[in-house]
C-alpha cells in the first residue's frame, strides 16, 4: 500500500485497539463515537487487506499481520508524540502517576522495599505495579507503553531499548545455620556432595548461572544431586532453614533471606559467573519527565550498591 493513501489518524485507532482489545474503550480513550472507531477499523482493513482484529470472547484479538505491524507503528507514534507534545514538568511531591515495572520475584524482594520507602517520602502519590510475564512479551508490552521499566538481568532485548547498568552481581551458597556438613567455609567436596535446591525466577536469566554450575559438576566428574526444583523463589528461606539443602542465590537475595531466617551464606568453591543488573526502557519513554525521574531515583538508590 502507499503511505500517502493512509490517514495517519487511523494508526491511533490501531494502537489503541492493540492495547485495549476493545472498540468501546478505544472510543472513550480517543474521544470518538463507537461508529467512528468501527469505520476507522473498516478503513484500516481495506488499506492493509487483512482483518487486523478479530472479535473473540477475550475481546478484539490482533491477527498475525497486526502483531507484525505493532512494534514499528507504536514506536513511530511514540517518536511523533515526543516531537510534537510539549514536555511537562514532573514534580515528585505532587505527582499522581502509576508506573508498571517488570522484574522477577527476586527482583521484587531486592528492589521494592528501598524504592517504596523512598517514594513514600519523596513522591507519595506515585504508585508502582509489578508485572509478571515473559521477556518476549515484556518487550512488546514496553513498545506499546504497557510496561514502563524492567529491572534485572536481560540479555535478549531487541533494538529500540535503552539500558543502564545499576550494579555487578554474583552468586553465593545459602544453607541453614547449623548445617551438619558445611561450617566455617564451603569446601569443594561439601558442595559436590550436598543435596541442592534449584529455583527458577519469574523473569530474567538465572538459567545462565545454573548452566555454569552443571558444567562445573561435569568437569569435576560428578553428578549433581538436585533434590528439589522450584518454579520460583517464594518460601525459599523457610525451606532452606528447615532442611540440609544448599541453594545458590545472588548475594543481595542471600542478604535479604538471611534477615528472615537462621541462614548463612558462603562463597562458592568455584569461579561462578558475574553479571550486570540493569534497568531497561523503551525509546518511547526516553524523554518523558516522570520516567526520567523514576530512572534517576532507581539509579541513585542502587547504582554501585555493595
Amino acid at each position: 500500500m502507499n503511505l500517502r493513501s493512509l490517514d495517519l489518524n487511523l494508526l491511533l485507532v490501531f494502537e489503541s485497539l492493540l492495547r485495549t482489545r476493545s472498540t468501546t474503550v478505544t472510543a472513550e480513550e480517543l474521544n470518538l463515537t463507537q461508529s467512528a472507531v468501527s469505520n476507522a477499523l473498516k478503513r484500516l482493513r481495506l488499506a492493509f487487506g487483512d482483518p487486523l482484529f478479530v472479535k473473540t470472547p477475550q475481546g478484539m484479538w490482533p491477527t498475525d499481520l497486526a502483531l507484525t505491524l505493532a512494534p514499528p507503528v507504536t514506536e513511530g507514534l511514540g517518536l511523533i508524540r515526543g516531537a510534537v507534545e510539549a514536555p511537562q514538568d514532573f514534580v515528585p511531591a505532587n505527582a499522581q502517576r502509576t508506573f508498571r515495572l517488570y522484574l522477577s520475584d527476586i527482583g521484587q524482594l531486592i528492589f521494592m522495599p528501598k524504592l517504596m520507602a523512598t517514594l513514600a517520602v519523596e513522591a507519595p502519590g506515585v504508585r508502582i505495579v509489578t508485572v509478571d510475564t515473559t521477556p518476549r512479551e515484556a518487550q512488546n508490552a514496553m513498545a506499546m507503553g504497557d510496561i514502563d521499566l524492567t529491572l534485572g538481568l536481560f540479555t535478549r532485548f531487541s533494538s529500540g531499548f535503552h539500558q543502564q547498568r545499576l550494579f555487578r552481581e554474583h552468586y553465593v551458597a545459602l544453607v541453614r545455620d547449623g548445617h551438619p556438613t558445611i561450617r566455617g567455609q564451603l569446601t569443594v567436596e561439601a558442595f559436590l556432595s550436598a543435596a541442592h535446591a534449584v529455583y527458577r525466577p519469574t523473569a530474567g536469566h538465572h538459567d545462565v548461572f545454573e548452566t555454569a554450575v552443571e558444567h562445573w559438576f561435569a568437569q569435576a566428574g560428578r553428578q549433581r544431586h538436585v533434590a528439589l526444583r522450584m518454579a520460583h523463589s517464594m518460601g525459599l528461606s523457610a525451606l532452606i532453614a528447615a532442611s540440609d539443602l544448599v541453594v545458590c542465590v545472588p548475594t543481595r537475595l542471600g542478604r535479604a533471606l538471611k534477615a528472615a531466617a537462621d541462614l548463612r551464606t558462603y562463597a562458592l568453591p568455584f569461579e561462578g559467573p558475574e553479571f550486570d543488573i540493569s534497568q531497561l526502557w523503551h525509546e518511547r519513554f526516553h524523554t518523558d519527565a516522570g520516567h526520567r525521574w523514576l530512572r534517576s531515583t532507581i539509579f541513585r538508590l542502587f547504582h554501585g550498591e555493595d
